[in-house]
């Protein structure tokens, strides 16, 4: 009887809480939805939302990302994106020192309950790539413009705690104190702990929001990262460093822990500006591209245009580009020193005994690092010298050599060991190592990793060989794939912004069907557009015209296989086979880049 009675009890106060919660979401439902997004999205009211959330949130016009009047716009619907509401300000990242870092969010009407953190680009310090409101967030999203409102997804993003001037700024000021010593407040913000606090505040605010918004208790389904460059750097450490944050993770063309430093502040000064040196033609250009894909384009079975393996061709830096006579240059070669650009960009990067630390980039799409390399005043035998702070009390950090110890014979950049561990200590907060995802295989999501395998910014190489090394440790492809697959994307340059090939895919779309519906990821359909970049970040594709071609994305180690009959240009005459292994192919230019056999 006893027994009986509780049951009874629970029923009716289960029933009650149902009842009541009811009637408050009924009660917040007395207005139409847009009503009650207009009510709340007021500078006063979130204001007063954000108080009520441990962080620090200040909610306020922010001087690095969309002007919003007093840190609140409301947007109406249009089309099928669905009315919005933008949030900025700023949020506490270290409560000992008030640190704190700003941020943009992002509350959809009809909200999908699911939390998605953005990552951002280049050295961060802007809200732009995290902003969906805007036309560039395809390249740090993938998928459609509005797509992300459209699914309903409460999103933010973050500055990584520091401001720079604009988006495209590549500047390291913001790293040094006051003193020109290194700023580890500023430094620890950046490598993680923005995106890891963020994680926490982001979602105490969108529940808080809703919950003001609707009347009753809002609670978070499921929550998502994603990022491309940057962003996909982010990804990555989110993956490896605190994973339980996320049900899943899509990591796009990651930055190299290092390597954005060793290309964009050594590698690109000492091969510019030198006695001779101009930069590549669009008929040196053309040049190169047709003497590349001469010899690597057939290595998939199919005559496309299109280089699927880029590591498996037998093209070598030095040996193959033709050298103009008398140093005239002309668009059948190459003088000298260009020559030499061209091997050092395709080369990897070792310390002095010939470890390799640093993969070289792709052959394929000769990238904009080729065609003009950022100006320098140093000679090219002279030893590059950087600075963090007073971190290396000036010593040089890069060189270039022509052969030496370990497997690169050709002209390559060589980096000093010292400094390069010195960088690598100061940096590893945020740096991912292959044996750093023990704790992602062991987590219950699931990792999307991408990379452009003409990548011009961020060598593909990075990606292949770390995945290769986490296979390696971890039993092998099959164990792995459970819940971590790449994919890459040939002829494709950095984050899809342009290229020869399929660039565009839904990424999102597809790790929801593999977290939410267990649907892992075998092929991915991918569309090419309009392929020029200014087209892309201004947002003047035209997304009801037919891409250009489509095709299946495998995941590694497969590449598409065309099945013998039809449109090349049609992703339906295309197969990824679940016994294919040939993206492990390594050829001379995989070994002179550095790609792990």
């Amino acid at each position: 009887m006893r027994t009986r009675f509780i049951k009874r009890v629970l029923c009716w106060a289960i029933f009650a809480f149902v009842a009541i919660s009811g009637i408050a979401r009924a009660y917040g439902a007395d207005q139409p939805e847009s009503a009650r997004l207009t009510s709340v999205c007021t500078p006063d009211v979130l204001s007063s939302v954000a108080s009520s959330v441990a962080g620090g949130i200040v909610v306020k016009k922010v001087q690095n990302g969309p002007q919003l009047p007093g840190g609140v716009k409301l947007t109406a619907a249009k089309g099928k994106v669905q009315a919005y509401c933008q949030v900025t300000g700023s949020y506490v990242t270290n409560p000992k020192t008030g640190k704190t870092a700003n941020f943009i969010a992002t509350f959809p009407e009809k909200w999908n309950e699911k939390y998605l953190q953005l990552g951002c680009s280049g050295v961060c310090g802007y809200l732009l790539m995290n902003d969906p409101a805007t036309p560039p967030i395809i390249i740090t999203a993938q998928g459609y413009p509005g797509q992300l409102m459209e699914k309903g997804y409460a999103i933010f993003g973050n500055d990584l705690g520091h401001i720079v001037d604009s988006p495209a700024s590549q500047s390291s000021e913001w790293m040094k104190s006051p003193d020109g010593s290194l700023d580890e407040d500023a430094l620890t913000d950046y490598l993680y702990r923005a995106d890891r606090v963020m994680a926490d505040v982001g979602k105490a605010f969108t529940r808080a929001f809703y919950d003001r918004e609707s009347g009753s208790r809002a609670e978070i389904g499921k929550s998502y990262f994603m990022g491309c460059s940057q962003g996909g750097r982010e990804a990555l450490v989110a993956a490896t460093h605190f994973p339980e944050q996320f049900d899943g993770i899509i990591a796009g063309s990651p930055a190299s822990d290092l390597g954005g430093l060793i290309w964009s502040s050594t590698a690109r000064g000492l091969l510019a500006q030198q006695p001779g040196v101009a930069k590549l033609t669009p008929g040196q250009v053309a040049m190169l591209k047709d003497r590349i894909v001469s010899r690597c384009d057939e290595l998939d079975g199919v005559k496309d245009g299109l280089i699927q393996n880029p590591a498996a061709c037998e093209f070598h830096p030095t040996r193959d580009v033709p050298i103009c006579q008398d140093g005239n240059a002309g668009d059948t070669c190459l003088t000298t020193v260009q020559a030499e650009i061209v091997s050092t960009f395709l080369s990897g990067v070792t310390d002095e005994a010939g470890r390799e630390l640093q993969p070289g980039y792709a052959v394929g799409e000769p990238g904009e690092g080729w065609v003009n390399p950022i100006p320098a005043s140093v000679p090219l035998e002279e030893p590059q010298r950087f600075v963090i702070g007073k971190a290396f009390d000036g010593k040089w950090l890069s060189k270039t050599q022509v052969g030496g110890p370990g497997k690169i014979d050709s002209l390559h950049i060589v980096l000093n060991a010292a400094a390069y561990r010195k960088y690598a200590e100061i940096m590893r907060e945020g740096t991912v190592e292959p044996t750093d995802f023990a704790k992602t295989l062991k987590w219950k999501g699931k990792l999307l990793w991408y990379h452009n395998l003409s990548d011009e910014a961020l060598t593909p190489y990075m990606s292949v060989n770390r995945y290769k090394k986490v296979a390696q440790l971890n039993g092998g492809y099959a164990k792995v794939q459970k819940n971590i697959r790449l994919f890459g994307l040939p002829g494709t340059n950095h984050c899809g912004m342009s290229g020869n090939a399929p660039t565009n895919f839904d990424a999102i779309g597809t790790l929801e069907n593999w977290v939410e519906n267990g649907s892992a990821p075998d092929a991915i359909s991918a569309r090419q557009n309009d392929p020029a970049i200014s087209n892309v970040i201004m947002g003047k594709i035209d997304w009801s015209k037919s891409p250009v071609r489509t095709m299946p994305l495998c995941k590694f180690p497969e590449m598409a296989n065309y099945k013998g009959n039809g449109d090349i240009k049609d992703g339906a005459n295309w197969e990824c086979r679940g016994t294919d292994t040939r993206m492990l192919k390594v050829g001379v230019s995989g070994r002179e880049a550095g790609v792990i056999e």
